[in-house]
């Protein structure tokens, strides 16, 4: 930082006022320096870069006041790779002793970009709430023509105006193209003399910027773990929606799977049932074909055994007629009918009595099966009445011969027997 001061001024035994000028590069702020002293005191040039690479300071009379005013570099946006701005900066408030009376916030009148509002932006955060005490805003190029008042442009502005208000409302204008205007210098250092009078003297210093270091980096480390709180509140939140999620899915799995096991263990017993339902109706069907095949084989043979009793007592009837009478084929007929007709009655006697023994009248059940005693009854019964309708038929028929009686007896009891020895 280069120092420069003139000595030889009576009013420098007053109390002196110390004027921090910040801004852009080419906001005019070492031309505002010159014009404020009336001397080329800062170095001052149009470039596309910064001029002043360091901070320089100059302490004067102006208009009876000792006067301090501190040019600095652009602590923002300046392009030179070996700054440090932060460095330069605690240099600069340093080297203010006992520090900065007024801050000279600079702005563009012409133009309020994106830059203007980040640059303000930032002077807040760097310098902190504190430093709005001690600013006075200066828009510079007021060479610049324009349709509306500075008031007018800066209630157009929504940023710009709520930044002013936390300035106090106190901006200047100044244009920086009108060097001998003395009344602008004269009415910038009434604003900075009434400014002064407001603070009662005070000044922003280092510690004040420390401070404010120190209060942002707090706030930033308490941001910073309430975000990390708050990001662990999330990841917890997070891993509890996921675990209650896993274990609702693994439940409704877990159900899902024991329907389907029940479901299968029902298919089971419903293919079991069905199995063992179709292996008893296979079973009885099988017995039921058995059966009828039993019944329809026996019926055969009780069919066979009646037509070959019938058919042999017809023959043997037949035979014993013409021995007894006449040799001829008519006589040979009526025996033959008399022996099968004799045989035929007798086996209906059989089929009789079996069917009234199992009557109602003489049985409790169709199906019953009758006892040894019943069986010898039945079979006495109907072999009797068999053998006597057996031998009627003969003696009627067979012109009253004892041997075809006794022989057409013996038919009608053979007749009967063979309807009456069915198993029951």
């Amino acid at each position: 930082m280069s120092l420069s001061k003139e000595t030889n001024e009576p009013q420098f035994m007053e109390q002196n006022t110390v004027v921090l000028l910040i801004g852009k590069s080419g906001c005019g702020k070492s031309i505002t320096g010159n014009m404020i002293f009336n001397a080329s005191v800062f170095e001052s040039r149009l470039s596309s870069t910064s001029v002043t690479r360091v901070s320089q300071t100059h302490t004067a009379s102006v208009n009876n006041r000792r006067l301090t005013v501190v040019d600095t570099p652009d602590f923002r946006f300046s392009t030179h790779t070996d700054f440090d701005s932060n460095s330069e900066l605690k240099t600069t408030l340093r080297s203010c002793a006992p520090g900065a009376h007024v801050i000279l916030l600079f702005l563009p009148l012409s133009t309020f970009t994106e830059q203007e509002q980040e640059f303000i932006h930032w002077f807040e955060q760097k310098f902190g709430a504190e430093a709005l005490r001690f600013t006075l805003v200066l828009f510079t190029h007021a060479d610049k023509p324009h349709m509306r008042t500075l008031g007018e442009l800066i209630r157009g502005n929504g940023q710009l105006s709520d930044f002013i208000n936390r300035c106090g409302r106190r901006y200047h204008e100044f244009n920086i193209k009108a060097p001998v205007n003395s009344r602008q210098v004269t009415e910038l250092m009434e604003k900075v003399k009434r400014l002064v009078s407001e603070n009662s003297h005070s000044c922003y210093t280092l510690e004040m910027m420390e401070d404010e270091e120190k209060r942002r980096k707090e706030k930033e480390r308490r941001e910073k773990e309430k975000k990390e709180g708050e990001h662990q509140i999330t990841l917890e939140r997070v891993r509890r929606e996921t675990e209650m999620r896993v274990r609702r899915e693994y439940e409704e799995e877990r159900q899902w799977r024991e329907e389907e096991e029940k479901k299968e263990r029902e298919h089971q017993i419903t293919l079991e049932r069905v199995r063992r339902e179709t292996e008893i109706r296979v079973r009885r069907e099988n017995e039921e074909d058995r059966q009828k095949r039993e019944r329809m084989k026996l019926f055969k043979q009780i069919i066979l055994r009646r037509i070959y009793v019938i058919t042999v007592f017809s023959v043997v009837t037949g035979f014993v007629l013409v021995s007894r009478k006449d040799s001829s084929l008519w006589i040979f007929m009526c025996g033959f009918i008399t022996g099968g007709s004799a045989a035929t009655t007798g086996v209906c006697c059989g089929i009789f009595w079996r069917l009234m023994w199992r009557s109602p009248f003489i049985s409790s059940s169709p199906h019953e099966s009758p006892s040894a005693l019943r069986h010898f009854l039945l079979k006495t019964t109907g072999v009797v009445c068999g053998l006597t309708v057996g031998a009627a038929i003969g003696h009627l028929v067979g012109g009253n011969l004892l041997p075809v009686t006794l022989i057409t007896g013996l038919a009608g009891a053979a007749g009967a027997l063979t309807s009456l020895q069915r198993d029951w």
